[in-house]
């Protein structure tokens, strides 16, 4: 069978982690699958072609329209040449994370998805939309396009009970929508050979959509409840560390708040998300604002703090049975709570307890994914 791969991109690790867990549990479903990726913003033909998958033949080249231009040749020949058309493919696998809600909008719903039901329908391709953050939806284009997405998807998996209500309440017939944890969770890290199993670190995440997203007033506010995390830490003997998950904005972020506080805080940028999943396995804690990065703390029974800018954080931390790793605007406003807050995951007591609850947690969560595996795959081989 062929896969087109949408949503799922090489731009940052929690894209590129989604990206490698699809491939691995297809790949041990159907050892002969092929996979097609569109050529886009985060994903070049060369990125696609290094990871070892086709090219989907829907774009221009010195204004040719490339799959005009394929339909005219031998299928041998583009297989050869490492191009797909749109046509051949059998099953989307739509991954996107959280793209569908009011701060995305409706524009972005029809190009992602409803502008190309017609075509796909027509020739006959399966539309899976895997777990994945939906919602609010309070424009009314908006809801528009998710009623046809609901309607046009063979079966969709909200990733949280936030978004599934959304989802449900939006169109009561919905019964090929399902709740189902981020799979990323079953994708084994890679070890890093740099941190050694004595180490006192607790790595720190920084994301720049807070900054886009609103949740501080503006750049230096941040940046001081960055310096005042990393002192935390310092303080109750442990060693920061940051860890980059997504680009340049986020490096930026954490360069300037050691410029700044004229601190010597490691960075460590990595490029293979496996590697960077395996260093958040290895560290003592972890307190960050990238949704996968959480996702790779909690399923691997690190004690981890969060800054989130959506519902999906949090019904994250709920389905861990760990709401308290969430810092909110109010613990970011009062060293006391902050400080309370670090103590959950830097305490001795309370971190035996916190690594016991998400080991239960994990536990389950890993088994709900292999759940919604098992589902997909009944519903692309029927």
């Amino acid at each position: 069978m062929i896969f087109e791969l949408r949503g799922v991109e090489f731009h940052n690790k929690g894209a590129e982690l989604m990206l490698q867990a699809i491939v691995q549990k297809v790949l041990s479903k159907d050892p002969e699958a092929k996979f097609v990726m569109a050529k886009k913003y985060g994903a070049s033909i060369r990125q696609i072609r290094n990871a070892g998958f086709f090219v989907k033949l829907n774009f221009k080249k010195f204004g040719i329209n490339t799959e005009k231009l394929g339909e005219l040749m031998p299928k041998f020949i583009r297989r050869r040449m490492g191009f797909i058309l749109e046509r051949e493919v059998d099953v989307i696998l739509e991954g996107s994370g959280f793209a569908y809600g009011d701060f995305f909008g409706h524009e972005k719903a029809a190009s992602k998805m409803t502008n190309h039901f017609p075509k796909w329908k027509s020739y006959g391709i399966k539309i899976v939309m895997l777990p994945q953050a939906f919602g609010p939806f309070t424009d009314n284009k908006l809801k528009e396009r998710m009623i046809d997405i609901i309607k046009n998807s063979d079966i969709i998996f909200a990733r949280d009970s936030y978004s599934y209500d959304y989802l449900t309440k939006l169109y009561s017939n919905a019964n090929k929508v399902f709740l189902k944890p981020d799979f990323t969770n079953l994708v084994t890290g890679k070890r890093y050979e740099k941190i050694d199993d004595n180490n006192k670190f607790i790595a720190i995440i920084p994301n720049n959509k807070l900054l886009e997203s609103g949740v501080f007033v503006n750049r230096d506010a941040y940046l001081e409840v960055l310096y005042k995390i990393v002192r935390g830490i310092q303080e109750a003997d442990y060693e920061p560390l940051f860890l980059i998950h997504e680009g340049e904005r986020d490096l930026f972020l954490a360069q300037d708040v050691n410029k700044k506080y004229t601190l010597n805080v490691d960075i460590i940028k990595e490029e293979d998300p496996l590697s960077v999943k395996g260093i958040i396995g290895q560290v003592k804690g972890l307190v960050t604002s990238r949704f996968h990065g959480l996702v790779s703390g909690l399923s691997q029974s690190v004690p981890s703090l969060c800054i989130g800018w959506s519902h999906k954080y949090k019904a994250l931390l709920e389905d861990y049975n760990f709401s308290e790793g969430l810092i909110d605007k109010e613990d970011m406003v009062s060293d006391h709570r902050l400080s309370e807050k670090l103590d959950i995951i830097l305490g001795d007591g309370s971190r035996k307890v916190v690594i016991n609850k998400l080991k239960e947690s994990s536990g389950v969560q890993k088994a709900r994914s292999e759940e919604m595996w098992d589902h997909v795959f009944k519903v692309i081989g029927s």
